[in-house]
């Protein structure tokens, strides 16, 4: 018989179902479990070429054991409470609303469901198809099983004889694979008596760890307390109730959009930070996370590359200022502008779609009577103008290639095709331009809202459009439909019927004086 042989051990391969500590932060992210429990898994073996963190001088004596086919695989189950499955209530606004049968809420393709002790949770099945509480990782649910309360939207914690005591919290359990599963996990055939210093599996996500705390004083009237220490906390005096605070370095003064826009471009780690009531006992925890990852100029110029820097910073400033309801900043509004980047970023729904397309934020301009009796024009603001967003302006050094050929053809359909090029890289879809060239227009829309614009398109080399009688199609018996088109012309009439039409007036204007542009303005002149 042959000695047996001495082979070094296989090193175990991560698990897929290795926990995580974080919690969740978004529809599509779930919180995690804890690290897994002691005593389930061989102790890990140190890999070639490095040595073991251990102080002792000599060799470790090794033992080795075979185990055989047979040899049982003892399960290992994580214990993790149902209350890590919850929600972040930062987010629970960006759900659909319970639906009027099942209360389930909907995000894209994903259900959560409210539930009556309080907290969101991702919904799923598993293998019997019973409800329950589901980690974003899993196909197959393996949380707490969940039930409708009944005559309710709300759901519970499943009240059935077979629903066991550790159904009250969440199991992962790590098993042998059957022969025909494909295995993840590469199970060791011998094992290492000795163990160096375990390493952590998954890196925790920071603590706060800033020194902002102050003494409750007159001169800091609103302040929270987290773990004994108290906070200055973001307000104003008539500012608007909401489930999520913000604290602030105490030594900064209330923020208006300058100095808010000078604390992401300079310091962003003295931003505020967002404080959260947890269940269940609705405790404050710190969100060590920064709110912002960028000045919300920055923000703007990812949703909008081609706009002009003046028109950049009127977008950001009046964003600012109609999510707070305020030339100052409070927890509302706060969220509401992480809200609006979030769906900018996504493509998903807007939560307040007035406050994140900027063609919605544009005032209504008024059309003047004209030179003659039956002819109108329209006075255009200046470019240049900051701290109020009146008008879009696109700077034509951003898409020169284009501007460059725009300026030598006087083309309706050039005009038309141009503009649509234009709208689209800067996040918008357009019906398909017809053929027409008496009475230049677009109709298009955005992601993330319902409404419709419809633009007519004109060039000026003044600071007006001239509106003659004779040029709208009204007073000369053109149809819509051989305006735009047939398939935007229906768009038009149902987003008209639905109160959702928004009409502008777009084109290029080329002064002495004074940058070339490409303009947007909102106005009044309906074509229906």
């Amino acid at each position: 018989m042959s000695p047996r042989r001495n082979t070094r051990p296989t090193l175990p391969a991560s698990s897929p179902d290795t926990p995580h500590s974080s919690r969740d932060t978004s529809p599509e992210t779930v919180p995690g479990s804890p690290t897994r429990g002691e005593g389930g898994d061989p102790a890990p073996v140190t890999p070639p070429g490095r040595q073991p963190d251990t102080a002792e001088p000599l060799s470790p004596t090794i033992q080795l054991a075979e185990i055989t086919s047979q040899t049982p695989v003892h399960e290992s189950t994580t214990v993790v409470p149902l209350d890590h499955y919850h929600l972040s209530p930062e987010l629970i606004p960006m759900l659909s609303a319970p639906d009027a049968t099942s209360g389930i809420r909907t995000f894209r393709t994903r259900t959560y469901v409210d539930l009556a002790e309080g907290g969101t949770v991702l919904l799923g099945h598993d293998a019997e198809q019973n409800y329950r509480a589901r980690l974003s990782t899993e196909l197959i649910a393996s949380g707490p099983r969940l039930e409708r309360v009944e005559d309710s939207l709300l759901w519970r914690l499943a009240h059935r004889a077979e629903t066991d005591a550790a159904d009250a919290t969440s199991s992962i359990t790590r098993r042998r694979p059957a022969e025909d599963e494909p295995s993840e996990v590469v199970e060791p055939k011998r094992q290492h008596t000795i163990s160096p210093p375990s390493e952590p599996a998954v890196e925790s996500p920071p603590a706060f760890g800033k020194n902002w705390g102050v003494e409750p004083r007159l001169t800091v009237p609103d302040f929270i307390t987290v773990d004994g220490v108290h906070y200055k906390v973001v307000t104003r005096t008539d500012a608007r109730e909401y489930p999520i605070a913000y604290i602030q370095q105490p030594s900064h003064s209330r923020y208006d959009f300058d100095v808010l826009e000078a604390t992401l471009r300079h310091t962003p780690d003295e931003q505020p930070r967002s404080v959260i009531r947890m269940p269940p006992d609705n405790h404050w925890q710190i969100d060590a996370r920064l709110p912002f990852d960028k000045p919300l100029t920055g923000y703007v110029r990812e949703a909008f590359p081609e706009v002009s820097t003046a028109t950049l910073e009127n977008i950001a400033r009046k964003q600012f200022t109609l999510t707070n309801s305020s030339s100052f900043a409070d927890a509302a509004g706060l969220t509401a502008l992480r809200q609006i980047f979030s769906s900018w970023k996504n493509g998903t729904p807007s939560p307040h779609p007035e406050w994140s397309d900027p063609l919605l934020m544009l005032p209504v301009l008024r059309a003047a009577s004209g030179s003659s009796s039956t002819s109108r024009s329209l006075d255009l603001p200046n470019p240049t103008s900051r701290m109020s967003l009146d008008r879009l302006d696109f700077d034509p050094q951003r898409f020169a290639q284009q501007w460059d050929y725009f300026v030598t053809t006087y083309s309706p359909m050039d005009l038309k095709r141009f503009m649509a090029n234009l709208l689209t890289r800067n996040g918008y879809g357009v019906f398909e331009p017809n053929s027409l060239n008496s009475f230049p227009a677009l109709v298009f829309r955005r992601t993330g809202h319902d409404y419709v614009f419809f633009m007519s398109l004109h060039r000026t080399r003044i600071p007006k459009i001239s509106l003659p009688a004779h040029t709208h199609p009204n007073t000369t018996g053109i149809s819509l439909e051989t305006q735009v088109g047939e398939h935007a012309a229906n768009a038009v009439r149902e987003a008209h019927q639905n109160n959702k039409l928004i009409w502008l007036k777009g084109g290029s204007q080329i002064r002495p004086n004074y940058p070339d542009t490409v303009f947007i303005v909102r106005d009044d002149d309906a074509r229906l």
